[in-house]
């Protein structure tokens, strides 16, 4: 638990949940910002934990999954520049099996001294439609983010 005595504007978490490869995947991604601006680190280590003050890492939790019931950590990982902006999709990593759940949960801690902030999202509960994912693929697209294309 962290406890914050802040007053003034807080960081916003954008999420938006979709498809990827075609749905064959929950997928994620947003931007984090801070008065309009990314929230980004400028060095981290190879596996992504930062190696400066200004890296945040986003938290992804999912609920009811091939982990176990209740809420399992699924990932985490570092927003990228300029814009604060990150993917991820939902598939198997390594030995780890794909950790598709009911609900998701992001958490991240504020830029500076501002208080974390978190949200929940319910995974996508229509089938994959090519034509119904293509206002995300274009929303994706137009971040610029080489890191984060849609599948």
């Amino acid at each position: 638990m962290h406890l914050s005595h802040w007053t003034g504007d807080i960081a916003k978490l954008e999420v938006h949940v979709d498809w990827a490869y075609h749905g064959q995947w929950n997928h994620f991604w947003g931007t984090y910002t801070y008065r309009g601006h990314g929230v980004y680190g400028f060095k981290s280590t190879s596996h992504g934990a930062p190696l400066d003050t200004y890296g945040r890492v986003l938290y992804v939790d999912t609920f009811n999954s091939a982990y176990g019931a209740g809420w399992m950590r699924e990932n985490s990982f570092l927003m990228h520049r300029p814009l604060g902006s990150w993917c991820y999709s939902v598939n198997p990593h390594g030995s780890h099996p794909a950790g598709t759940g009911s609900h998701y949960r992001f958490t991240i801690e504020g830029p500076g001294v501002t208080p974390d902030v978190g949200t929940l999202a319910m995974a996508p509960t229509s089938p994959w439609n090519k034509a119904a994912q293509a206002p995300d693929n274009a929303a994706l697209a137009a971040l610029n983010d080489p890191l984060c294309r849609p599948h």
